[in-house]
């Protein structure tokens, strides 16, 4: 009897520090759900997405044909409804440049709600149509943000319910000290994702994602997000200079915000299916918020960290 009831008291104590660990994942998680998804309102930004076909050598990576550069503005809104921890947000993207792109516009819809997934509409001056993209689970390719290697699901704001969370380790990380935490979609969730891990390297101090090790379902890592510069606009750590690489096609996309503006007064009306198709309203708009761009214009308010 005594004997059990030793072994009994060594299996607790044995699993007390598993249990801490994953305790621990998910609070620094929700300190990163802080500080990205709750420490500001509103934004307004532009955009420069930069995407090539690459090769490697000698440890340096380089593009292998010319990149394809797309400049567009971007515009979103959140709220946190009563008694929910995740917010309803909505954001509109318009390209600017080139000029054969110019006015496509995208719109998507997140939602606090639960199970509910994030809604992306896009529209394409060339056919005069709205589409709708759905981001599907089987595919990498579903959903790209612009022709990018950001794809629908990489845009989406991500529900902190959605993962469960394990504390893999500390480390340092570019002269940062990061944690290492691992995100595994929930059944729910899985049904309508193409990755089945994300490893996570958090900065300490700012809460901030520095670094994603994206798996898909089959354990191949598929894609690496790498943020390069960091800035601090208010009281927001925001990644101001990031790449998406496509590990599989050997594809890369950076991009870099180059004006942000943060609790703009934006319209709820603005970043709906009206400025997709309603050319003159949304000009109108966004000629409005562009005077918030433009007093940014050459700077935020405090100069890039690096990550």
């Amino acid at each position: 009897m005594k004997i059990t009831y030793r072994i009994f008291l060594a299996a607790l104590f044995l699993a007390a520090p598993a249990v801490c660990l994953a305790q621990d994942a998910r609070e620094i998680m929700i300190k990163v759900d802080d500080a990205t998804n709750h420490s500001y309102s509103s934004s307004a930004r532009r955009v420069k997405f930069s995407t090539c076909r690459y090769n490697v050598a000698g440890g340096k990576l380089s593009c292998a044909e010319k990149p394809r550069i797309v400049i567009f503005e971007s515009f979103g809104k959140s709220r946190r409804p009563p008694g929910r921890r995740d917010n309803d947000n909505k954001s509109l993207d318009v390209i600017i440049q080139p000029v054969s792109d110019k006015n496509t516009a995208m719109l998507s819809w997140g939602y606090a709600e639960d199970d509910k997934a994030t809604d992306f509409w896009i529209y394409l001056p060339v056919l005069s149509k709205v589409k709708r993209i759905v981001s599907v689970a089987d595919s990498g390719e579903s959903g790209s943000v612009f022709g990018s290697e950001v794809t629908a699901e990489d845009a989406e704001v991500k529900k902190l319910r959605d993962y469960t969370y394990k504390l893999l380790g500390e480390e340092t990380y570019r002269g940062r000290a990061v944690w290492k935490i691992e995100s595994i979609p929930t059944p729910n969730r899985s049904k309508r994702s193409f990755y089945g891990r994300i490893v996570s390297y958090i900065d300490k101090e700012r809460f901030i994602v520095l670094k994603q090790d994206l798996y898909d379902r089959s354990g191949r890592h598929h894609k690496q997000f790498t943020v390069l510069d960091v800035t601090r606009v208010g009281k927001a750590w925001l990644a101001t200079n990031a790449a998406m690489n496509n590990l599989t096609k050997r594809r890369i996309t950076t991009w870099e915000q180059s004006d942000i503006v943060l609790n703009v007064d934006i319209d709820e009306e603005f970043l709906s299916q009206r400025s997709l198709t309603d050319f003159a309203y949304r000009e109108r708009q966004m000629q409005q918020y562009r005077k918030y761009l433009n007093q940014a214009k050459g700077g935020t308010p405090q100069a890039p960290a690096k990550p």
